[in-house]
């Protein structure tokens, strides 16, 4: 055989070995846990390493803030209260509708009629004193003047007395009202009783009297 056919031979040779090794894969070895050499797993379809894993999304974090809540309405201001009239004055029963002012009078005022009645001092009384020992034939009557508009008057008494006695009112020649009075018992303590009477205008006399005994004292009258 000559030199050409035998490199011809072995060129063969070498190329066919230089095939095989390029269509064998290496042997590869397991590492004994089922992985390759250098720790890459095995998918079960042979094709390497598997797919990562994807991360699941973290819930969002819990605010630490408290949840807003709406804001409280704010207070229905009230309304200021309104002021409510005063009911209509009523007319009064007692002094006349023209209006006339209260009389205020003293029992031992000069221009006073008194028969057989006397003033007596009286440091305790109204005005210091006041006029005693009506009864029987003495008598006190009150001057009243300037009344402007006749009708009924509420009459006031101001008296002392220390024990029960009669007085006697009457209005000029006019029907008398009979009172029965105890007063606060004491000469020195005042005491008032109220009477409705019928003065006529202008010029009148109040008389004070008891003909069946002793009277109180009077001190001074009222007329409204």
């Amino acid at each position: 055989m000559t030199a050409w056919p035998r490199r011809l031979g072995w060129t063969a040779l070498a190329v066919g070995v230089g095939a095989t090794a390029l269509f064998v894969p290496p042997l590869v070895l397991p590492d004994g846990r089922g992985g390759l050499p250098d720790g890459r797993g095995v998918a079960p379809d042979g094709r390497g390493d598997p797919p990562a894993a994807t991360a699941a999304t973290p819930p969002p974090a819990p605010s630490s803030a408290l949840p807003r809540t709406a804001a409280p309405p704010s207070p229905t201001e009230k309304p200021s209260p309104t002021a409510t009239p005063p009911p209509a004055a009523r007319p009064s029963s007692g002094p006349p509708s023209s209006g006339a002012a209260v009389i205020t009078l003293h029992a031992a005022d000069p221009a006073n009629l008194r028969s057989g009645a006397r003033v007596i001092e009286c440091p305790t009384c109204v005005g210091g004193s006041r006029v005693g020992y009506i009864g029987g034939p003495n008598t006190l009557a009150i001057r009243v003047a300037g009344v402007t508009t006749a009708g009924e008057r509420t009459m006031t008494v101001t008296y002392e007395t220390a024990e029960t006695r009669t007085l006697r009112v009457a209005v000029d020649d006019g029907p008398a009202q009979t009172l029965t009075l105890s007063g606060a018992r004491d000469w020195l303590i005042p005491a008032t009783v109220s009477i409705r009477v019928h003065l006529p205008a202008g010029t009148s006399w109040i008389r004070f009297f008891n003909d069946e005994g002793p009277a109180p004292d009077v001190n001074q009258i009222q007329l409204r």
